[in-house]
């Protein structure tokens, strides 16, 4: 389902859209029919962490966040704590990889892939 709210969900930067194209490429995946699922669990040591699967068939209920390069989806549940979030891709010398910039997030872990 493709939610007209969900341009205002969050937003992609080049760097990540072209990072999730690559990799859904490199997975066999059409980037233009599958897409990148953002999921928030509970975990981490900060209680909530974000999770990122490959997707090729979004649920009626999901989110469809679309992008000239890939497609960002969220379950319904998810959004509440992804709302106005910023995706990026941070490469560092120790590696790369997705950061998500939360104006939710109260306290962040130092991985940032942790939340509360």
């Amino acid at each position: 389902m493709i939610d007209e709210d969900c341009g205002e969900l969050l937003t992609l930067s080049n760097a990540a859209a072209s990072a999730m194209n690559t990799i859904l490429r490199e997975d066999g995946f059409d980037p233009k029919s599958a897409g990148v699922r953002i999921s928030v669990e509970r975990g981490g040591c900060a209680g909530l962490s974000y999770r990122f699967d490959l997707v090729t068939d979004p649920r009626d209920e999901d989110l469809v966040h679309e992008t000239a390069q890939a497609n960002v989806i969220v379950d319904r549940a998810s959004a509440q704590y992804v709302r106005g979030a910023e995706v990026d891709l941070n490469r560092t010398a120790h590696g790369t990889g997705f950061t998500i910039k939360n104006p939710n997030a109260e306290q962040e872990c130092g991985c940032g892939l942790s939340f509360h």
